[in-house]
């Protein structure tokens, strides 16, 4: 069953992109604007050019929250300051917008493109820039982007951004657990371990190429092997080493998981529903809040806390970007520079409860008051815990190695 949804999900999500694409918007179609003309043409002036526009946003639509969040609140804000109508294009995953954007340019499309602005980052930033399907450099031209430090413009899963996508949500792994239930959780990887074996077929995880179970992976191949700060460029001996005792670990837990680890999850939401009928005892998420928003909408009992391990958890910032042969450039830019705004990323922090992702010592000191006022929802841990415990994500090739592995020498095994 979870098969054929997936299949029909992904279905959906590629007519969804033809359909886009066979939609030509003349009154969207801008005069050619080249990256180097952002250092001389004035602000106000690109705004009006895209007075009146539509940008096709493409993004993982996994969230309903997010979803609504945007196609309602965002979607008004924008047309109320700028008259840009934001058309939102779910994706069951950001590969499907990369892929399309690569046969795009191998086949010689180079304009008019349906995709105006992606959501992008690790992996899929790093195919992208390699495929040279990214319009730029220009996120170091916005006006908002002195918001955010170097740490968040120099590196994406240890690719250069050099520009080509512009810093805006900042997210950190933590997981879930009922005190009630589980009143000590177990604060490492060993220890979970440990845990596990105790509690046979109370615990799983994603499965990969899905990024929540994805990321509980790199937990396990970081800690096998002289920690996160080893990992920030690819090393094939490196990669060996603790590869080899991560398939171990994995494969050690594997026949005592949530039905003997004969089956995975598919996505965030399953593990969660799992978690909320007390079939598991944990759940996972790259969203810190995603507990308190579940407690609130009565899924999570309400004894539900998040924690992260002793040793750290991997955190990370995602991207806008624009792609090549987009048709509204001016408007996916304006867009780009809102959403990077403190205004707009107070409201997103406020409605979503993610991260609030700007240098604290780049605010105004009314800023900061309204970033210290934000409520903060009773699972959710202090972001000064977080930051303090925040590990850099490994180089994407990690990722895409093991990602690989798991599927050959776990799941199929």
């Amino acid at each position: 069953m979870n098969s054929k949804l997936n299949n029909l999900r992904i279905l959906t999500c590629t007519l969804l992109l033809l359909l886009a694409g066979c939609q030509f918007r003349k009154a969207d179609a801008q005069p050619a604007l080249t990256p180097s003309q952002l250092a001389t043409i004035s602000w106000a002036d690109l705004e009006q050019r895209a007075h009146g526009t539509t940008v096709n946003f493409a993004m993982w639509a996994g969230d309903e929250n997010r979803n609504r969040y945007f196609q309602e609140r965002v979607a008004a804000e924008l047309k109320q300051r700028f008259d840009i109508t934001l058309r939102v294009i779910p994706l069951g995953d950001t590969s499907e917008a990369v892929n399309k954007l690569l046969t795009e340019k191998a086949g010689g499309k180079t304009t008019g493109g349906s995709i105006d602005l992606i959501w992008i980052n690790g992996e899929n930033f790093r195919t992208a820039k390699q495929g040279q399907i990214l319009w730029g450099p220009f996120a170091e031209h916005l006006p908002n982007i002195h918001y955010f430090d170097q740490q968040a413009r120099g590196r994406d899963f240890g690719t250069n951004i050099d520009g080509y996508e512009a810093p805006w949500e900042r997210a950190q792994f933590v997981i879930a657990y009922d005190s009630a239930r589980t009143p000590a959780p177990p604060r490492s990887i060993e220890a979970l371990r440990s845990w596990i074996r105790l509690h046979p077929g109370r615990f799983t995880y994603p499965a990969p190429p899905d990024f929540t179970g994805s990321v509980f992976i790199r937990h396990v191949l970081i800690q096998s092997e002289g920690g996160a700060d080893a990992f920030q460029s690819f090393d094939e001996k490196l990669y060996q080493k603790a590869a080899a005792r991560t398939i171990d670990y994995l494969n050690d837990i594997k026949p005592l998981l949530w039905r003997r680890g004969e089956t995975y999850p598919s996505s965030p939401s399953e593990i969660n529903r799992l978690f909320a009928n007390g079939e598991i005892d944990f759940s996972m998420s790259y969203g810190p809040s995603f507990a308190s928003e579940h407690i609130a909408r009565g899924d999570f009992p309400p004894t539900t806390r998040t924690y992260i391990f002793d040793e750290g958890t991997i955190g990370n910032y995602s991207f806008l970007a624009i792609p090549f042969n987009a048709t509204n450039v001016t408007g996916a830019l304006v867009v780009i520079n809102l959403l990077m705004s403190p205004e707009q990323e107070l409201d997103q922090t406020r409605f979503l409860g993610d991260i609030f992702p700007i240098a604290p010592e780049r605010l105004t000191a009314e800023q900061k008051r309204a970033v210290e006022s934000l409520p903060i929802g009773t699972a959710t841990l202090p972001a000064t815990e977080l930051h303090a415990h925040q590990l850099p994500e490994p180089d994407a090739q990690y990722s895409n190695r093991l990602q690989e592995d798991w599927i050959r020498k776990v799941l199929e095994k």
